[in-house]
């Protein structure tokens, strides 16, 4: 898919305005561009009393560790100043996504609706489209038409966005996160993670092959005594990704919508295509040699961290910011000579390029819908809306100008409030305090944070070189389909019943308790299982996406 570079976020300098909830007193007026030409108008233009918008979103872990509602945000406040419009947040009182599903369905039972809500929609079975035939929410098409010229001009400028945020009949559901433009390109922040320390003093260069990974994970377990390979349980069956060198997606612990790709257009399912005995094949013989972590189905999150950090571990897959950027001080604690590094995702054949790596699409399915009992509607997207202007987009992800940042040469650096926090917060929390930037919100995402919140060189290489092969993701993820409340029910119930059974098997055959040779066996059952159905589904949802 060709990717439209032409909408450019440009930064405005944002007004350091001292923090309250009362309306603004200011002028309506017009913020200029790079070429002098005028952008919409983007503050209110009278002195009164805000309108209230109550609005329900489970709370990112950096924020809740931080406040007790976004209410309490500088930024958010500084967002009602601009917009007369008071977002009173309203938060799942839950601790994990389970609980907040639940919570979302007892809302929407009784019929006590908040104003908007913001989530990953993905979360809901039949997602918007469904939340919309059942009356929770309104279309919003006309609505940004007439009150979200930020929004209508990025949509305008790049239509593969369009594309992605309109339900198949045309419908616009959501005001959606979105990274986009000069300043939103890095759209993957995971991948394989090593102990460049050791490849060093081993002599070793940074594995790209499945075989040159197998040479270093014996190093490690034979010369440094440690787990070559660890992982938690939250997505062991893939092995981070080691399956797609093999040409096929892989699977976590649930069999869902990531384990199908596209191949020459035809969807098809990871776990059923020949290649992927291969790669168990491979990985059955790594376990028996010790090669991966010999409790990867029962590692918890915490388990493997205490692996990693103690210096029992020497690779794994994982985040730039909550991988390398917490394991690292950790391990220079006890071992100042440690090193991190990020290493490209593997392939089978030397100068290949991977295909299935991390990547995400400029529209996340994370956005905020206006339900059937908002009373303003009209003033709620106007001041979403306000988050896809340049002056918006610096509030949103830099917060307050002379508070949490300043500008130097043109661009925005942090404050020592955020870098060099005075309670000695880390800074993925002080951002959280004080604005939204490292996690989905409405609105415009502006990755010069990055620079700033990796501040490891190791960090700042990690993006560049997950990066490098991000557009080759997009030749064989599956789109951002919507499926019908049939489609949905349907599919989720195959999936269910399979996901039962791969997870059992697939553990099995790793461990070889199972010989390979008996997974056609296991493909046989999951046939019975209605599989074939699942992706018929998928592939038609894919070909309505295709024609929007």
């Amino acid at each position: 898919m060709k990717r439209n570079k032409a909408f450019k976020v440009l930064p405005v300098l944002a007004s350091a305005l001292v923090l309250s909830l009362v309306a603004a007193c200011g002028n309506s007026g017009t913020t200029k561009e790079a070429n002098g030409s005028a952008s919409p108008a983007t503050t209110a233009s009278v002195s009164k009393d805000p309108v209230k918008v109550t609005l329900w979103t489970p709370m990112n872990p950096n924020a809740k560790a931080v406040v007790k509602s976004l209410n309490e945000l500088p930024m958010v406040q500084e967002w009602a100043k601009k917009t007369n419009v008071l977002f009173d947040f309203q938060h799942s009182s839950g601790n994990t996504p389970q609980d907040d599903v639940q919570q979302y369905g007892v809302m929407v039972a009784s019929n006590n609706l908040p104003d908007s809500m913001l989530w990953n929609w993905n979360s809901v079975q039949g997602g918007t489209a469904k939340m919309f035939k059942d009356g929770t929410i309104i279309k919003l098409n006309d609505l940004i038409e007439k009150n979200a010229p930020n929004l209508k001009k990025i949509l305008d400028a790049n239509p593969q966005i369009a594309k992605q945020i309109k339900a198949d009949n045309g419908d616009i559901y959501a005001l959606p996160h979105l990274k986009v433009g000069e300043y939103g390109q890095y759209k993957t922040f995971s991948g394989m993670v090593i102990r460049q320390d050791w490849l060093e003093e081993l002599g070793l260069q940074a594995p790209e092959t499945v075989d040159e990974w197998e040479t270093v994970l014996r190093a490690f377990k034979e010369k440094k005594g440690v787990i070559p390979f660890t992982l938690n349980k939250s997505y062991p069956l893939s092995f981070a990704d080691f399956a797609g060198a093999y040409g096929v997606a892989g699977m976590s612990t649930i069999a869902n919508a990531s384990s199908f790709y596209i191949d020459g257009g035809k969807v098809k399912f990871g776990p059923t295509q020949p290649e992927f005995k291969q790669y168990l094949t491979t990985m059955q013989k790594w376990y028996k040699e010790g090669l991966i972590d010999p409790d990867f189905a029962s590692n918890d999150t915490k388990t493997m961290d205490a692996k990693i950090t103690s210096g029992k571990a020497g690779a794994f897959y994982g985040f730039i910011g909550g991988s390398i950027g917490t394991y690292t001080p950790a391990l220079q604690k006890t071992d100042p000579k440690a090193k991190l590094a990020a290493v490209q995702y593997p392939v089978l054949k030397k100068g290949d390029e991977p295909k299935f790596v991390q990547a995400s699409w400029e529209y996340d399915n994370i956005g905020t819908v206006i339900t059937s009992s908002n009373k303003h509607a009209a003033e709620t997207v106007k001041a979403i809306d306000y988050l896809y202007s340049d002056e918006g987009a610096m509030l949103k992800n830099f917060g307050v100008e002379g508070q949490t940042y300043t500008k130097a040469d043109g661009q925005p650096k942090y404050t020592d409030l955020i870098l060099k926090n005075p309670d000695n917060l880390p800074i993925s929390q002080a951002m959280a305090k004080y604005f939204i930037a490292n996690y989905g919100f409405s609105g415009l995402d502006d990755d010069r944070y990055n620079d700033q919140y990796y501040q490891l060189q190791a960090q700042k290489d990690a993006v560049k070189l997950y990066a490098k092969y991000a557009n080759n993701a997009y030749k064989v993820m599956l789109p951002p389909v919507v499926l019908s409340t049939d489609e949905a029910k349907e599919s989720a119930k195959i999936l269910n019943d399979v996901s039962t059974l791969l997870t059992e098997q697939i553990t099995k055959v790793v461990m070889g308790t199972v010989k390979v040779e008996d997974y056609d066996k296991t493909m046989e059952q999951v046939k019975k299982m209605n599989i074939d159905r699942a992706v018929e589904i998928y592939q038609a949802a894919t070909d309505r996406y295709n024609k929007r």
